[in-house]
């Protein structure tokens, strides 16, 4: 099922969900969009005058916007490599650990085979009266469906959004380019990291757990096939299970802290890029002028405030003066 996710009939949803957001869709994955966007912007550039680091910077803009508007781009570049890395990794893990199972879906199934084995023995154990090997037995089956439901879910949940970003990422790939918009963009960017971690999360805690409880597995199978099954026999089992849905869990908020820091660095990289290419040169020359001007005006106050202090201590000055002379004058015998 997890596999069927990742077929060819992505391409299909990705351009039923683009059409929703974009009307004028055409065959390919987003050239109408790409076309509209980079005529606009083309045509904006004729109105304006340009430095030589914004020629580079509009090629390079260019060269993106007919990059994103070709599916088979997204899904050699983009789509595939992040739909197929994390079951890449829990495969090597598995392979690594020399358990025999190469699969991490085939690992989830063998622990399912294994519950319903031991909770079908306990249940054998079972009677009108003896109700207590029942509930073991469902216990087992409750502890196991958890782990192995939330972990499908985490993947489903992860194929999904990462099916409805990447249909979208033509709109806010451009708008990175942008500084307006460039917020959405990187908003964008966050969530598909943040699915994408998600199912790599899933697929090496699974690889961990199989690995973990295979000695286990072995030892409820056979108490199982011989009918000897004991609660001491699934004990470890059961807590290996608890633990690994305890993990899964709290995947999303690992994953949303990896993200947060990935997003910062990313974000301080391209400044830096963008201050050795010299595409923020003009970004630092509009700011250069900013401070100039803000000194500038600074100064121009301070020198009015003293101005009007010279001022107002003047004409102080000059009313007691007067009021003085008058003194004075009134004073004396006529």
């Amino acid at each position: 099922m997890i596999r069927a996710l990742g077929s060819s009939r992505f391409s299909l949803w990705s351009t039923v969900i683009r059409r929703e957001v974009e009307t004028e869709i055409g065959g390919t994955f987003d050239q109408s969009f790409c076309d509209i966007l980079n005529t606009r912007y083309m045509g904006q550039l004729r109105k304006k005058r340009m430095f030589t680091n914004e020629i580079y910077l509009t090629i390079v803009r260019s060269g993106i916007l007919a990059f994103i508007s070709q599916w088979g781009h997204f899904n050699t570049f983009f789509y595939s490599w992040l739909n197929n890395t994390p079951e890449d990794v829990g495969r090597a893990l598995l392979t690594a650990s020399g358990t025999g199972i190469t699969e991490p879906t085939n690992g989830l199934s063998m622990i399912w085979a294994t519950a319903n084995k031991a909770a079908d023995a306990f249940a054998k154990q079972g009677g009108y009266l003896t109700i207590l090997p029942s509930l073991v037995g469902f216990l087992i089956m409750f502890a196991v469906g958890v782990f192995i439901a939330v972990a499908l879910a985490i993947l489903v949940l992860a194929k999904v959004m990462m099916w409805v970003l990447i249909a979208t990422a033509p709109i806010f790939i451009a708008c990175l380019l942008f500084a307006p918009t460039r917020q959405y963009g990187m908003a964008w960017f966050q969530q598909v990291l943040m699915y994408a971690l998600m199912p790599l999360f899933v697929y090496v805690i699974a690889a961990f757990l199989i690995t973990t409880m295979d000695e286990e597995l072995k030892k409820v199978a056979a108490a199982a096939t011989a009918s000897e099954i004991r609660l001491s026999d699934i004990s470890a089992f059961l807590l290996i299970c608890a633990a690994g849905a305890f993990v899964l869990f709290n995947i999303q908020v690992l994953a949303q802290g990896i993200v947060g820091g990935a997003a910062a660095g990313i974000g301080q990289i391209a400044r830096a890029v963008g201050g050795m290419t010299g595409f923020a040169a003009p970004a630092a020359a509009l700011t250069g002028a900013r401070s100039v001007s803000g000194a500038a005006g600074r100064i121009g106050m301070a020198a009015r405030e003293r101005t009007h202090a010279g001022m107002r201590e003047n004409i102080r000055n000059a009313s007691a003066d007067a009021m003085q002379n008058r003194i004075s004058s009134n004073s004396l015998p006529r």
